[in-house]
């Protein structure tokens, strides 16, 4: 159950289908959401196209876009997935702080182990997996179902990869690290939490970065684009490369989704940025040393 110490929210998108918009009617999963689900959280928050557009500073968010997503149909007319930047922002700016969210994808249709989460604990399971990162967020490594993570250049346009992550040799390593999942999303609301999210919101606004196209050469190993969870990819890795997250983040996978502390839990972490940064971490301090002897 809910800790009555400390506020807990759960947050969603829930595309309505025709004649509301052109995304997956989930009308249904979101009810069940909010009747399973509303005696874990303080509240659970469900946006859709139409209230998502009812909110100030909206009209640059959830639009349509040419080039059909095959694997997410519709998802184009709703701004490429661009709505959770927006609406994970929006709420970390009117909760209290200190409080826990969770965004959670709302398709526990196609996905029904979503179910399987440990709602009771799910306190604890953000205190474990925030205090092993030290930081005020969490998404874990994508999933498969062999225990073997995809890379980020598998879903993912190198022509993004570029764009935010400039330095060449960053960005061909990043594309090569693991990829994190935008599926679920546990957020502590602090200013490091709202720096993050507002800046992962100011890139979904650059739709270059999320569309189908522009994708001049592509990985060879790109099979389909997740656009916004790529743009996240992206920056994560570029908080990495600034110091601003600890290498190993985000450690942890969880087997088939299924957020609980058990043997669904997997340890990863990619060596390459790892070993790339210690040895950044090593050359700025002997350039230190070395300006304090002149």
């Amino acid at each position: 159950m809910k800790n009555q110490n400390r506020k807990i929210y759960f947050l969603t998108f829930c595309s309505e289908g025709e004649p509301y918009d052109k995304g997956k009617s989930l009308v249904q999963v979101a009810s069940k959401i909010k009747y399973f689900l509303s005696a874990f959280f303080d509240d659970v928050l469900v946006y859709t196209p139409r209230t998502l557009k009812s909110c100030g500073g909206s009209e640059n968010f959830c639009n349509f876009h040419h080039g059909e997503f095959p694997l997410n149909p519709g998802l184009n007319s709703l701004g490429c997935g661009d709505f959770k930047s927006f609406i994970i922002d929006k709420t970390l700016n009117e909760i209290e702080e200190g409080a826990y969210v969770l965004y959670h994808d709302c398709n526990f249709e196609k996905y029904p182990q979503y179910w399987q989460t440990d709602w009771e604990n799910l306190i604890s399971t953000f205190d474990i997996l925030l205090k092993a990162n030290n930081s005020d967020f969490f998404m874990p490594f994508e999933s498969l179902l062999d225990w073997t993570p995809s890379l980020v250049r598998s879903h993912g346009k190198r022509y993004t990869t570029n764009k935010i992550i400039e330095d060449p040799i960053e960005a061909e390593m990043v594309s090569r690290c693991y990829e994190i999942a935008s599926s679920k999303i546990l957020i502590r609301n602090t200013e490091r939490s709202r720096e993050f999210f507002s800046e992962f919101k100011n890139l979904c606004l650059r739709k270059d970065l999320l569309t189908l196209e522009p994708n001049p050469n592509p990985y060879p190993e790109f099979t389909h684009s997740c656009p916004e969870q790529h743009v996240l990819n992206c920056l994560i890795y570029k908080y990495i490369l600034e110091g601003k997250l600890e290498p190993g983040f985000p450690r942890y996978m969880f087997y088939n989704r299924k957020l609980k502390i058990d043997h669904n839990l997997m340890l990863f972490e990619n060596h390459t940025l790892s070993k790339y940064m210690t040895s950044k971490y090593i050359g700025t301090m002997i350039e230190k040393a070395r300006n304090q002897n002149k």
